[in-house]
């Protein structure tokens, strides 16, 4: 226990991790929500966000097993291994990026059920500018390591978290907006964070390995 609260490249890796495994459980749990509120309700949107879901499930499963694997492996095996990983994670979420379409369309046509007051709304945007904030020091502390398995993982968390920003939007809307001036700007944004998720994607398909040695 006394390595994960040690400031090391290594103790970095294994809080990484360990939190990636978290988020595998609670994406999990999510999308079996909103699949059961699909099913329950017949909602569209909720099935397609469960899919959307389901996807980075499955891409965290993939890094976190791979990993247990290559525990035995030697150094050089094992970066090559990350390096084969990190190239299809990175295709794989740029296809999964377009499972967000259909949500993203219901969303910008209102036909997203939302059941939330005011306070609970408000509440739910401070947890998720927190979450903003941590997936961006996180991604910045991970593109400093040549670990691209621990750097794929920061990738999806930083899609995830756009894509509950963009789901933040559409709620603090339909709680405390109305009209068509409103439905434009969520039509905007959500095409907006779209694309940014989309480039964000593709840039990092491109991109090397970061500049630190590996842990």
């Amino acid at each position: 226990m006394n390595i994960l609260l040690e400031n090391s490249p290594k103790a970095f890796a294994l809080r990484s991790f360990l939190s990636a495994a978290l988020s595998l459980v609670l994406s999990f749990l999510y999308l079996v929500y909103n699949f059961l509120v699909g099913v329950v309700y017949h909602a569209l949107w909720n099935f397609s966000i469960s899919f959307y879901y389901l996807s980075l499930v499955m891409l965290r499963g993939f890094i976190l097993l791979g990993e247990k694997r290559w525990r035995q492996e030697t150094p050089p095996v094992r970066k090559k291994n990350r390096q084969k990983l990190y190239r299809r994670i990175c295709k794989w979420l740029f296809l999964v990026d377009f499972l967000l379409i259909v949500p993203i369309a219901l969303m910008v046509l209102s036909q997203r059920p939302v059941n939330m007051g005011q306070i609970p709304a408000i509440v739910l945007a401070a947890y998720t500018t927190y979450r903003v904030t941590m997936a961006v020091i996180r991604f910045q502390k991970s593109s400093r390591s040549e670990n691209l398995s621990l750097f794929a993982l920061k990738i999806i968390d930083m899609a995830d978290t756009l894509v509950s920003v963009l789901t933040l939007q559409n709620t603090m809307v339909t709680v405390f907006g109305s009209g068509e001036s409103t439905l434009e700007l969520t039509a905007y944004t959500s095409g907006a964070i779209f694309l940014a998720l989309l480039v964000f994607t593709a840039v990092l398909m491109r991109k090397g390995a970061p500049g630190k040695k590996e842990p």
